[in-house]
């Protein structure tokens, strides 16, 4: 029964999906400009959507739009740094394309102010927001490792998802959420975030 109201808890409500959408568009122009279709595909949003995050951003100062694509103003880092750590985020890096056990996935490796109470609960959260896999990652002195697999070596089998985890902030736990699309991988980082603050 208390798996089932974390699971509750960490289901997006429309206004948490619209600012999952923002969130998202916001972190993959912290990576640089990009243009409407880039942002489309790696998304995996539809065009109105994004014309529709355009126009709202832009007018919220969040961004501007040049030639090239849209960037991320001042103000859109700040806001964005705001909203994660409303969230317990302490910091997100997205993976736009990286290997890991000889699959390559997208994603988002973020650093937690809390820790995850329930393992299950949080890699169930991100799938059934789209993910493909969740890894709740722990820090020792060591470095980056998972927890009851201590003797995988995330260097090794994962070295881009633990050279993101490598620039994050220190946290009390980590989450790297990897799948086919970044929209659904930062909605299943949001989720998990949320058993994080709720546990």
């Amino acid at each position: 029964m208390e798996v089932r109201a974390l699971e509750v808890l960490a289901m997006p409500s429309a206004l948490e999906d619209k600012e999952a959408r923002t969130i998202a568009f916001l972190l993959l122009l912290n990576e640089g400009v990009r243009g409407r279709y880039s942002a489309s595909e790696l998304l995996g949003l539809g065009q109105g959507v994004l014309r529709g995050l355009y126009r709202d951003l832009k007018e919220l100062g969040l961004i501007e739009v040049k030639r090239g694509g849209a960037v991320i103003t001042e103000h859109g880092k700040r806001w964005l740094k705001e909203v994660l750590r409303t969230r317990g985020i302490l910091g997100a890096k997205l993976l736009e394309d990286v290997e890991a056990w000889s699959f390559r996935y997208k994603g988002v490796a973020a650093s937690l102010e809390r820790g995850i109470p329930n393992v299950i609960a949080a890699r169930d959260a991100a799938v059934r927001s789209g993910a493909t896999m969740a890894l709740i990652v722990k820090r020792s002195e060591a470095g980056f490792y998972l927890p009851l697999v201590e003797d995988h070596d995330l260097k090794v089998e994962a070295p881009g998802v633990h050279k993101a985890l490598e620039g994050l902030p220190q946290g009390t736990s980590y989450i790297v959420v990897l799948g086919s699309q970044l929209y659904s991988c930062v909605r299943g980082l949001l989720s998990v975030a949320a058993l994080a603050k709720g546990g």
